[in-house]
């Protein structure tokens, strides 16, 4: 199959001009989606997915982010080590996109596709493209309850997805190091991959989600 949306076709130089000249379009949600292995490997992935976009959305109505917070950590408790760490002054927010970038060289990619989605709400992108329910990622509908608090919370919008990579823009970040701290559990029970190959402590964490505009998440 392929993404039921029309996609273009851009250099990653011009990934983020694009994509925020496309933002300015009102009937269609605008997402970056990596170059053409990350896209293949995404159409793949999506393929396993039986349900409709509406029948995943009306399973996203039906899970609570919140106690799907609290479940997933109790289930592990072993591994979902609340144990926050030390709080890091020395490290800065996240504000800039960088799925259009090569992981290893930080240089923009040859080539990138951005996605047009026709949904009315950002949120509910995971369940129209069918993204997740491999190895420790959410579901689709997992996804999209969980944007839809966080929306309703930050307001977010989905900016990037590649084949094991999300990134999300915020509006309206935390401000004090009590709610980054709430918000950096959320993430490491959401993607323990943040933590435990990223920062490594919730603490850390939090304090790049502290005024942050973009979060940032991983699966392996």
């Amino acid at each position: 199959m392929d993404f039921q949306c029309d996609t273009l076709k851009v250099s990653g130089k011009d990934a983020l001009a694009t994509y925020q000249s496309l933002k300015a379009t009102a009937d269609i949600i605008p997402v970056i989606l990596g170059d053409d292995d990350d896209l293949a490997s995404m159409v793949e992935a999506a393929d396993y997915i039986t349900e409709s976009f509406s029948q995943l959305l009306q399973q996203a109505e039906n899970i609570d982010a919140a106690d799907w917070f609290d479940k997933r950590q109790a289930q592990d408790a072993e591994y979902y080590d609340l144990t926050t760490g030390e709080w890091q002054d020395d490290l800065s927010s996240a504000d800039n996109l960088s799925v259009h970038l090569d992981i290893l060289t930080g240089e923009p990619k040859p080539e990138v596709n951005i996605a047009l989605v026709p949904v009315p709400k950002s949120w509910m992108i995971p369940a129209f493209l069918k993204i997740g329910g491999w190895n420790e990622c959410p579901t689709a509908a997992e996804h999209a309850a969980i944007f839809k608090y966080w929306d309703e919370r930050y307001g977010i919008t989905v900016a990037g997805i590649t084949a094991d990579v999300i990134e999300l823009e915020v509006q309206r970040p935390p401000t004090t190091r009590e709610q980054a701290l709430q918000l950096a559990e959320q993430q490491f029970i959401y993607c323990p991959d943040i933590v435990y190959q990223g920062t490594q402590t919730i603490a850390a964490l939090a304090s790049t989600l502290l005024n942050g505009r973009v979060w940032f998440f991983w699966w392996d």
